[in-house]
């Protein structure tokens, strides 16, 4: 039998209030069914496909989160690219309690360069370039101009790139504050 090495696989996600979350759930299924892409859980990533224990994870964020409150983050524009997991995204600003809470999940989580940091939240994955996903792009813009979204709380999510987006699985959630 052979062994599951994607048991461990651990993300860090900062996820929206639950209105901001059913609003930007709403455009993630209607992409999907425009496109035939996966749905997913909407969220904005602070860590991926990090080999650890989900437990001592968990004990980590409780630190990474003292201290930050609730806050907002005005989407700054709706972008697009060729990379499957950043084929459709809402791109927020690198500053304020998002950079601090990536900067401190770097510091006591997984080391990476704070340069390549884009906050951003996707909306679909996997979507081809062309008229139609730029078509998309402009009227998702549309409906989020001038929008900020809410976030309240962090999570450890199995997910990896590995694993399967149906399979992504939020296992705790740790408040801000």
């Amino acid at each position: 039998m052979a062994e599951d090495t994607t048991k461990n696989m651990h993300s860090v996600w900062l996820m929206p209030m639950a209105e901001d979350a059913r609003m930007l759930a709403a455009i993630v299924a209607e992409l999907a069914q425009t496109f035939g892409t996966p749905r997913f859980q909407v969220h904005l990533t602070l860590v991926e496909d990090r080999p650890c224990e989900e437990e001592d994870l968990a004990r980590q964020l409780v630190a990474v989160a003292a201290g930050i409150a609730p806050f907002a983050a005005d989407v700054r524009e709706i972008g697009t690219s060729d990379p499957f997991f950043r084929a459709f995204y809402a791109r927020f600003e690198r500053a304020g309690p998002v950079l601090e809470l990536k900067r401190r999940a770097i510091a006591s989580i997984a080391a990476s360069q704070i340069e390549s940091f884009m906050p951003h939240v996707s909306l679909a994955y996997g979507v081809q370039d062309g008229p139609r996903r730029q078509a998309a792009a402009r009227q998702v813009e549309e409906r989020l101009a001038g929008r900020a979204v809410r976030f309240d709380r962090i999570a450890v999510v199995r997910s990896a790139q590995s694993i399967p987006i149906e399979d992504w699985t939020v296992r705790a959630t740790i408040p801000l504050g």
